[in-house]
């Protein structure tokens, strides 16, 4: 599908209640809020971790634990600068999750607590029957916009080197890598590295 356009550098602001509509989009990108956590855990749960096999029982757990982080973040501990956007579908009898992402200001490691915040994307999804349609490139997009009105030149992200899909997508959207780093084996990617991807805005 081509270039949907429900983003282009020459949009100006964004509220909290819906980005941008456009009578040709399918979907439409919105500010999600802590009603919407639930719906958010369940589809990153079904993007990121396995569905079928004897893996998959882990999966109802990992869900819980997805949406108690996001409680914690934007119920308990929200600040100005950790925003949570959606994209949903049109047209349809009731609102359809069919991607999110959460941008926010946090440092690269967990092992320097104390470095400089940078603005860091993290848990980009989008639900299988609408990938390949746009819906990723107007929500990194949404970040993008927001960060330039938090008024920061760089937006970072981590992406593993073996999601082939997802890097493609990010370097389309001039995305760079900033560094490799070693990382350590996990049950769900045994054998992937996290690349750390930077854009100047």
């Amino acid at each position: 599908m081509a270039d949907l356009g429900l983003f282009s550098p020459q949009n100006s602001t964004i509220d909290d209640a819906c980005y941008i509509n456009q009578h040709d989009a399918p979907f439409r990108l919105c500010a999600l809020k802590h009603q919407d956590l639930s719906s958010v855990a369940t589809l990153l749960s079904r993007c990121f971790y396995p569905q079928e096999g004897w893996r998959s029982w882990l999966t109802p757990i990992l869900k819980m634990g997805i949406f108690h982080d996001l409680q914690s973040r934007y119920e308990v501990h929200r600040t100005p600068y950790t925003r949570l956007v959606g994209a949903q579908v049109l047209h349809s009898p009731e609102p359809t999750l069919i991607g999110t992402v959460e941008v926010a200001l946090k440092t690269l490691s967990p092992w320097l607590p104390f470095a400089p915040a940078v603005p860091y994307i993290s848990n980009l999804a989008v639900a299988s029957p609408y990938r390949c349609q746009g819906v990723g490139k107007q929500l990194l997009f949404a970040c993008e916009e927001i960060v330039r009105q938090w008024e920061h030149p760089y937006l970072y992200l981590h992406v593993l080197d073996d999601n082939t899909p997802a890097r493609r997508l990010y370097a389309k959207a001039g995305y760079q890598l900033v560094d490799s780093p070693p990382s350590w084996p996990t049950l769900f990617s045994p054998s992937s590295k996290r690349l750390l991807l930077c854009k100047h805005l």
